[in-house]
């Protein structure tokens, strides 16, 4: 049964943000990231409308095979790679692009006798998640060349910090990548949203761009408006109650708002069952195109507005938790998240 909180996605704009990657990046190609359902927006469809890009990078196997299985030919990088000798046979089958970043992975690739494999070697700059240490790439790099199963081989890496440009780890970052690809002479993969934007330095031959496809801002103290970015999704519900609360009334659970004065407190039929955050705080929405914020504590299905500079606010009016007229990153602040959160959070009430 379909709530009435929903999500809708507008393939035009994805396709307008494409355009500003194209903007910050001219001579790069572009792997636009659709991991984790093209964070909440539909993945088909998003690599549908994206089908200028160059390739799509995705987290897992899975998501690649789906991928291939909706007819998408375009070549696929997995971030997450392998695990096993039955999942590097399956990529290879599909030809899908494995990320390496550790050793273990470059001997199964060794014990592979087929050949025609892309790989990317993924190489720790400063991120200390994965990746293979700066000292050990040149010997694994050299190995991947030397096999037989290997016909294409990258270097990849990712920035820590690209969405605080002036953060001193950037530059370390690009110095300690650029000078490891110039010595192997490699293709070079480095750059995410907030490093295309900040960094053309950083470029190179290919760059992943993320969140700001979606349309939020990758750079603190930059909002998406001011990158030339769009939102593609549209957080929407409607009012289903309004009540004419007196001063000192409280809202919610907890009691934790109380009413200064008297005023007109609208429920929208929305919550964290719907992906909005439960711990936003004072975030701002809007009623038939009107800024107001939200009062008291997200329930599971309800959310309550103060309606008092709202102008005759009526039963099943459209209320905009994010999108055009609210802006997705600043219900993140309000929550204490990113909205990359909250966009995959709110895939529930997609509607494609």
């Amino acid at each position: 049964m379909r709530r009435v909180a929903k999500a809708i996605i507008d393939l035009d704009t994805l396709k307008h943000n494409f355009q500003r990657v194209k903007h910050y990046a001219p001579n790069s190609k572009i792997m636009a990231v659709i991991k984790a359902d093209a964070y909440g927006h539909g993945m088909i469809q998003a690599a549908q409308a994206l089908d200028a890009a160059d390739a799509y990078a995705v987290a897992q196997l899975s998501e690649a095979i789906a991928l291939r299985d909706a007819g998408i030919s375009k070549p696929v990088t997995v971030f997450q790679g392998f695990q096993t000798a039955d999942q590097l046979a399956q990529m290879r089958s599909l030809q899908l692009r494995p990320v390496v970043y550790q050793a273990a992975q470059v001997e199964l690739i060794e014990q592979q006798d087929e050949g025609d494999l892309a790989v990317w070697l993924k190489v720790d700059t400063g991120m200390g998640r994965i990746g293979v240490p700066v000292e050990a790439a040149t010997e694994l790099w050299h190995r991947l060349k030397q096999s037989r199963s290997v016909t294409q081989l990258g270097l990849s890496s990712h920035f820590a910090n690209a969405d605080v440009p002036d953060h001193e780890s950037n530059q370390k970052q690009i110095d300690t990548f650029n000078q490891l690809a110039q010595t192997l002479q490699a293709e070079t993969s480095l750059a995410n949203s907030a490093g295309l934007i900040s960094f053309p330095q950083a470029q190179g031959d290919w760059v992943r761009p993320g969140i700001m496809l979606y349309g939020s801002s990758p750079i603190a103290g930059k909002t998406a408006a001011e990158l030339g970015l769009k939102p593609v999704m549209q957080f929407q519900s409607e009012l289903i109650a309004i009540n004419h609360l007196k001063k000192g009334d409280c809202v919610g659970y907890g009691s934790l708002w109380q009413c200064p004065e008297d005023m007109t407190v609208g429920v929208v039929a929305a919550g964290y069952a719907d992906g909005y955050p439960r711990h936003a705080q004072s975030a701002p929405a809007s009623v038939n195109g009107q800024p107001t914020q939200i009062i008291g504590r997200v329930s599971m299905d309800m959310i309550s507005l103060d309606l008092r500079n709202v102008k005759n606010p009526k039963i099943g009016d459209e209320v905009e938790l994010w999108g055009r007229q609210v802006d997705v990153d600043r219900v993140a602040q309000c929550s204490e998240t990113i909205a990359y959160e909250l966009l995959c959070n709110a895939s529930k009430s997609r509607c494609d």
